[in-house]
This record gives structure tokens, C-alpha cells and sequence, in this order.
């Protein structure tokens, strides 16, 4: 493969939003009394709530599993833990069906359009503006991709471009591409639409390991995020990303140096050349 040989430097930084960006680790438990002080609480608020408007209640513990997937995907994953179809089935005497659903999805995002726009889950984790503005400085791209909706990720990111001046060169969401995490389609759009390749070019920034396996799919760099967001250490670990660091705050240096002074690409391809970075 021709991108195999490839030696130029990072062109494109694709970031996650939660848990990379924005919405990081916090106690809100005056707002929402049931929070566990991790990142990542705007999409977890919608889920509880409307779960348990249909009687089903699960712990935020349970909720956060499957983060990471489009929210739809997300909701049908938490319907089919056994605690959920339990629940379900006395309260409604029946099992869940794709009715539902579709019905509870759309109670999900009318909550969610709310809360991604929460004044303390919007504003950025420390360093977040510092770096990506310092990545423009120096040359790079800002994609983002997201399991957010196409209307919740439109309003969070107008947010943050107007509050914060974070802006993106482009954005995708699950809906305008053929599935979201773990395939890699979000990846490849943003390389389709702002002409960057070959894949090394590329480098995936995000806290769940679906961002991990979707940057892995598209055959980009990526950086995992195991202090400010959703999956801890072990949880990204386990995914295999080149990096791993605690934060955004982190990454600069090795997109900008690390990534770039690897002359030897064919280390890429060595089952050891996981760099877990415990800084």
C-alpha cells in the first residue's frame, strides 16, 4: 500500500466532542442528583430520564457502556441489557419493540438538545482551546466526529464556536454517512471533503474506545483520553491506540513531533509499537 511509505506530517486532528472537547469531569450532583463526577454526562442525563419515563431505571454505571455508538444505537444497547427488558416487561406486560423504540429516541433528543447545551457541560476541559488553536497555528486541520445527533451536534458546535472560538474545518455525525462508531465512514468524510491523505496524515483524539476502533478502521493514528471522559485507562487500553495520555491538554506534543519524527512507518505495523503514555 502506497500510504505505507508515507513520511509528511499530521494534515488532519479528528476530535471526539464530550469527554475530548467539552462536558469533562465534574461534580454536578446539585443539578442532577444521580451524577458520578465522570465526563460525559450530556448524553447519560437524556438516557436516564427517558428510560425511566418508561419505566425502566438503570445506573449510570450501565448507562455509560455503550458510549461512544450513535444515540440510537446506544438506546436499543441499553433495551437489550436484561436488567432493561426485565423492567420493561412489568411495566408494560410485553417486550420492547422497534416502535418504541423509535418513539422513546425521539422523547431522547428533545432532552438531549437541551442538556449538550448546559453551561457546564459546554464549556471546554482545561487546555482544549490552548491546543486546538495551537494545532491551526501549526499547520493541522480540526475535523470532529460524534454519536450525537445531526441537530444536537449542530447546536453544541455553534456554542462553541461563538463562546469559545472552537471551530471546526468540518464535522460529521452519524447521519451522513453509512453508520457511525466503530466504522471508520466519519473518518473517510472528513478526508473525502477536505482532500487529506493517505490515512497516516490522519490522527483520531477521543475518550471511548469506539473512538478508538473507528480511527483503527479508517488506518489512522489515534489518541486515547483515559482522565477526562468516558472509558478509564484499562477500558482504552484494551483498544490498542498508538497513545495514550490523560487529556486533551496532552496531545500537542505528539501530533506535532512524535507522530511526525516517525521516519520509519513500518514500526506502525509491530503489535509492540502501542505507546501507553502514563503522564
Amino acid at each position: 500500500m502506497v500510504w505505507e511509505k508515507y513520511k509528511g506530517p499530521v494534515k488532519l486532528v479528528v476530535l471526539d466532542t464530550a469527554g475530548t472537547i467539552c462536558d469533562g469531569p465534574q461534580d454536578l450532583r446539585h443539578i442532577w442528583p444521580e451524577d458520578d463526577g465522570l465526563g460525559v454526562k450530556a448524553p447519560v442525563v437524556p438516557f436516564y430520564e427517558t428510560l425511566k419515563k418508561w419505566g425502566v431505571t438503570l445506573d449510570w454505571t450501565t448507562i455509560r457502556k455503550p458510549m461512544g455508538l450513535f444515540k440510537k444505537d446506544h438506546l436499543r444497547a441499553l433495551l437489550e441489557t436484561p436488567e432493561a427488558k426485565r423492567q420493561f416487561r412489568e411495566k408494560h406486560n410485553r417486550d420492547w419493540n422497534e416502535d418504541d423504540l423509535d418513539e422513546m429516541f425521539e422523547h431522547y433528543k428533545g432532552i438531549l438538545n437541551e442538556v449538550i447545551v448546559h453551561p457546564e457541560l459546554a464549556k471546554p476541559i482545561p487546555g482544549a482551546v490552548e491546543v486546538i488553536n495551537k494545532l491551526r497555528e501549526s499547520g493541522k486541520l480540526i475535523g470532529n466526529t460524534t454519536g450525537y445527533t445531526k441537530e444536537a451536534s449542530a447546536k453544541l458546535n455553534k456554542l462553541l464556536e461563538k463562546e469559545y472560538g472552537i471551530k471546526f474545518d468540518f464535522a460529521a455525525v452519524p447521519e451522513i454517512v453509512k453508520a457511525g462508531r466503530p466504522y471508520p465512514w466519519m473518518i473517510m468524510k472528513h478526508m473525502e471533503e477536505l482532500d487529506v491523505y493517505p490515512p497516516l496524515a490522519v490522527v483520531k483524539v477521543g475518550d471511548t474506545k469506539y473512538d478508538i476502533e473507528e480511527g483503527k478502521n479508517a488506518g489512522v493514528w489515534t489518541i486515547g483520553l483515559y482522565a477526562t471522559g468516558n472509558n478509564n485507562y484499562e477500558d482504552l487500553a484494551s483498544a490498542n491506540p498508538d497513545y495514550l495520555v490523560p487529556s486533551i491538554s496532552d496531545i500537542l506534543p505528539i501530533i506535532v513531533s512524535d507522530i511526525t519524527n516517525l521516519t520509519n512507518v513500518q514500526e506502525l505495523l509491530n503489535p509492540l509499537f502501542c505507546k501507553a503514555h502514563s503522564l
